[in-house]
C-alpha cells in the first residue's frame, strides 16, 4: 500500500523517458506531440498529488529505504510540478518561427524531457532521508539545467552564460559534497536521523558547523544568494525565456526546499549559532539585488537582480521558528512563482518582435491596456502591495523573523522593499508615461493570450485574498 505514494515519482520518470524516446518516432509532429504529452502528464501527476491530500497520510510519513513521503513533501512536489507545468506552457510558442526575436527553439522532445528530469531530481531531493540521496537529488535537479541554459548553441550569449553556469555549478557541487563529508565525520552516518541526533547531542561540534556552512554555500549558489550570485545575470540573459523562468522559480523552489529540509530538519539545533550567517547572506542579497536592478536596461538582467533581492527576503525565514519558517517559505514561493510567471508571460509577448529591453515597454498602456494592467499587478505584487499575492508572502516572511526578535533585520528588509518600489515603478513609468522613442513592431495578442492575461491577473488577486490556501499550507508544512 505504501508504494502507492511513490507513484507520482515513477510516473514522472516514465513521462520523461516516453517523451525522450518518442522524439525518435514522432519527428514529423514532435513539437505538438511532446507538448501535449508533457502538459497532460504533468496535469495528471498534479491531480495524483492532490488526491494524496485527501488520503490519511500519517504526519511521520511513509518511508521506503531512504526515500520518504510526508504531507509537507507532497506539498513541495506540487510546487515543483506547477513550476514545470508553467514552464512547459510558456515554452510552446518558442518552438514556432514567430515565437521569439532571438530565434526558434528546436528538439522539443529533448527540451521537455530535461525539464521533467530536473523536476524528478527535485522530487528525489525533497523525499531524501539521508545525505547521499539528498545530494543525488540536488545534482539531478541541477544537471539538466546546465544543458537547458545552452539550448541555443548558435547564440553566443547562451553559450557564454551556460559556460559560467557549469563552472560555478561544479564549484557549488564540490562545496555541498565537502559539507556532507564533514557531517558524516561528525555524525558517523549519512542518515538524517543520525545527523539530527549528533546535532542535538552536541550542537557546538565544529565539524557540524563547518559542514552546515559549506552546504549553505553550495545550496546558496543554486539559490543565487549573494555573494554567490555572479552567474545569474549572464545565465538569465543568455538562456531561452522558458529556461530563465524555470531557473527563476523551479530551481529556486528546489534550493529553498533543500535548505528547509536540512536547516529546519536535522541541522535545526545549529540554526541559533548560524543566525548571523543567514542574516548576513539575506541582507547582502537584498542590497546587491536591489542596487543591481536599478542599473539594468535589459529586462532579463533586471529579472535576475530582482530575483536575488527576493532571495534575501526568503532568507529571513531561517532566522525564525521552524514551524513559521516552513509555512512562510512555501506560501511565498507559490506567490512569487505565480507573479514571476505572469511577468515572464508579459516579457515573452514583448520579446516576440521587439528587443527585450525596458524601453520596449514604452507606449504599452495605449497599445495593449490588458497587458499593461497585468504588468501593474506583477510589479505591485513583487513590491508587496496588498491585496496581491506578494504582500502576504512578504508579510509572513517578515513576521517570522519579527516573532524571534530580529527587529533590526526586519527593518532593513522593509527599507529594501521600499527601495525596490523605485525600480519596479520604473517599468510602469515606461509603460504608462514615456512616449515611444522608436517605432516598434505592434504587439498582437491572440485570443489565447488575452485569456491567459485575464487568468493570470485573477490568479494574482485570488492568491492574496484566499484564506483557504494559507490554511492548506499551514496544515501540511510540518516535516
Amino acid at each position: 500500500m505504501s508504494l502507492l505514494y511513490f507513484l507520482p515519482d515513477l510516473a514522472l520518470l516514465a513521462l520523461a523517458l516516453a517523451i525522450l524516446t518518442g522524439e525518435v518516432f514522432l519527428r514529423k509532429h514532435v513539437a505538438r506531440a511532446s507538448f501535449r504529452i508533457a502538459t497532460g502528464g504533468l496535469i495528471a501527476i498534479l491531480i495524483l498529488l492532490s488526491l494524496f491530500s485527501t488520503l490519511t497520510l500519517p504526519l511521520e510519513g511513509v518511508a521506503f529505504a531512504s526515500y520518504r513521503i510526508t504531507p509537507s513533501v507532497v506539498l513541495w512536489k506540487q510546487i515543483f510540478v506547477l513550476a514545470a507545468l508553467a514552464t512547459v506552457l510558456i515554452s510552446s510558442s518558442y518552438f514556432r518561427s514567430s515565437g521569439s526575436a532571438r530565434g526558434t527553439l528546436t528538439r522539443p522532445g529533448a527540451f521537455y524531457s530535461l525539464i521533467l528530469f530536473s523536476t524528478l531530481g527535485m522530487f528525489a531531493l525533497i523525499s531524501a532521508g539521508d545525505a547521499l540521496t539528498f545530494y543525488l537529488g540536488l545534482e539531478l535537479a541541477s544537471l539538466p539545467l546546465y544543458a537547458l541554459s545552452a539550448f541555443q548553441p548558435h547564440d553566443s550569449q547562451s553559450v557564454e552564460g551556460a559556460s559560467k553556469y557549469v563552472l560555478m555549478g561544479a564549484f557549488s557541487s564540490t562545496l555541498s559534497l565537502f559539507g556532507i563529508s564533514f557531517l558524516f565525520g561528525a555524525a558517523g552516518g549519512l542518515s538524517f536521523e543520525s545527523i539530527g541526533l549528533a546535532a542535538h547531542a552536541n550542537p557546538g561540534q565544529p565539524f557540524l558547523h563547518i559542514g552546515a556552512l559549506l552546504l549553505l554555500g553550495g545550496i546558496g549558489f543554486k539559490l543565487s544568494m549573494a555573494p554567490l550570485h555572479m552567474w545569474a545575470p549572464d545565465v538569465y540573459e543568455g538562456s531561452p525565456m522558458p529556461v530563465m523562468a524555470f531557473l527563476s522559480v523551479g530551481s529556486k523552489a528546489a534550493a529553498v526546499a533543500a535548505m528547509t529540509l536540512l536547516f529546519l530538519g536535522p541541522l535545526d539545533p545549529l540554526r541559533s549559532g548560524m543566525t548571523g550567517a543567514f542574516s548576513l547572506a539575506g541582507v547582502l542579497s537584498m542590497v546587491v539585488g536591489n542596487l543591481g536592478a536599478m542599473r539594468q536596461s535589459n529586462l532579463r538582467r533586471f529579472v535576475a537582480y530582482s530575483s536575488i533581492a527576493q532571495v534575501g527576503y526568503m532568507l529571513l525565514a531561517f532566522t525564525g521558528t521552524a514551524e513559521g519558517a516552513r509555512s512562510a517559505l512555501q506560501y511565498n514561493l507559490i506567490a512569487y512563482g505565480a507573479t514571476s510567471f505572469a511577468f515572464y508571460f508579459v516579457i515573452s509577448l514583448i520579446g516576440k518582435n521587439r528587443p527585450e529591453e525596458i524601453h520596449s515597454l514604452q507606449g504599452l498602456s495605449s497599445e495593449s491596456p490588458g497587458l499593461a494592467a497585468l504588468l501593474v499587478l506583477c510589479m505591485f505584487s513583487l513590491v508587496g502591495i496588498p491585496p496581491l499575492a506578494g504582500f502576504l508572502g512578504k508579510f509572513l516572511l517578515f513576521s517570522t523573523a519579527a516573532q524571534s526578535g530580529h527587529y533590526v533585520l526586519v527593518l532593513i528588509a522593509a527599507m529594501n522593499a521600499v527601495i525596490s518600489f523605485y525600480y519596479y515603478m520604473r517599468l510602469l513609468k515606461e509603460a504608462y508615461i514615456s512616449k515611444p522613442a522608436t517605432v516598434f513592431a505592434p504587439i498582437q495578442l491572440s485570443r489565447a493570450a488575452q485569456i491567459w492575461t485575464l487568468v493570470l491577473a485573477i490568479l494574482l488577486l485570488v492568491l492574496g485574498t484566499c484564506p483557504a490556501l494559507g490554511e492548506y499550507i499551514a496544515g501540511r508544512s510540518g516535516f
